[in-house]
């Protein structure tokens, strides 16, 4: 029997990107997987057969010194970086640290042309990304010399489905992205209330599985570019999304997302700054339809 591939996967970033890594998988069903990511986001890798160990950098310190057939690296994080390079493996994809300074492979450049360690700086790299047509994905596939094909996110603890209609509202978002928070969800609820659409806020909880088994009782979600939206997709959910400031081409939606991209974005595009009631944003009637529309087609 043919040895096993060893292969490290390092994706320590925000719980929606380690999610959204996870198609990665289904082209490595044979190998022998360790996934190194912060803690809060190991509730999505638990229980998954394609990983052998889900560690956090802490864990990760504790087994250095094994020997790894593959690196692969899509966190631009210092962290990341300094784990990647560290690591001991003849074959290393994505970012790493060249004495003290991020670096990345010539097949992830691409993507980390884009990215806040561009060789090219920042304001260039926002240029890239704003034309930029492809999903994160694609991306990501073809950084590891695979053709992404609409491989499903991995999540093997998914609830039961909805038993009825119910649309799941999103209000929140982190706070690293300030015009993720439309203004707009207090008069979109008020819309649904008028059109008799029943739905639910989602609140915080305890932990992450609880808030996965909220979203899995919904049969679609209301939110914007946030954990919620990539928990719809791979929960197999139709998903509305409102995009303010960031890519919405990036996102690949499997069919079941409908995006609804402010009409501003070009100026907002991944800003920092909060809405200020200036400017443009997205009308609550905008997301009503397209809400109204998804429904329709939601089984």
């Amino acid at each position: 029997m043919a040895k096993k591939r060893r292969t490290l996967i390092i994706k320590i970033g925000a719980a929606g990107d380690v999610l959204r890594t996870t198609p990665l998988l289904h082209k490595l069903s044979g190998d022998a997987v360790t996934w190194v990511t912060g803690r809060t986001a190991l509730p999505l890798l638990a229980g998954n057969p394609r990983i052998a160990r889900a560690l956090t950098p802490g864990g990760f310190s504790r087994i250095n010194g094994e020997k790894f057939d593959w690196v692969i690296n899509f966190d631009e994080s210092a962290a990341a970086c300094r784990i990647a390079s560290a690591a001991r493996a003849p074959r290393k994809t994505g970012a790493r640290l060249d004495r003290g300074k991020p670096v990345y492979c010539e097949s992830s450049a691409p993507w980390f042309d884009m990215s806040l360690i561009s060789r090219h700086g920042i304001p260039a790299a926002d240029k890239l990304k704003y034309r930029a047509r492809k999903s994160y994905q694609d991306y990501l596939f073809e950084a590891c010399g695979f053709k992404f094909a609409g491989e499903e996110y991995f999540l093997p603890t998914a609830p039961a489905g909805a038993l009825a209609p119910l649309v799941a509202v999103e209000k929140r978002a982190g706070p690293k992205w300030p015009l993720k928070h439309w203004p707009g969800y207090c008069n979109l609820t008020a819309l649904f209330r008028k059109n008799h659409i029943n739905f639910f806020i989602l609140r915080q909880r305890k932990n992450l599985r609880d808030y996965i088994s909220d979203i899995g009782r919904c049969t679609l979600l209301v939110s914007g570019d946030t954990l919620a939206m990539h928990l719809a997709l791979a929960l197999r959910k139709s998903a509305v999304a409102i995009f303010n400031c960031t890519s919405p081409w990036e996102i690949y939606g499997y069919g079941r997302l409908s995006k609804v991209v402010n009409p501003g974005l070009a100026g907002m595009f991944y800003s920092r700054r909060a809405f200020d009631g200036k400017g443009t944003h997205v009308a609550p009637q905008t997301v009503l339809r397209a809400v109204l529309k998804a429904a329709a087609r939601t089984p």
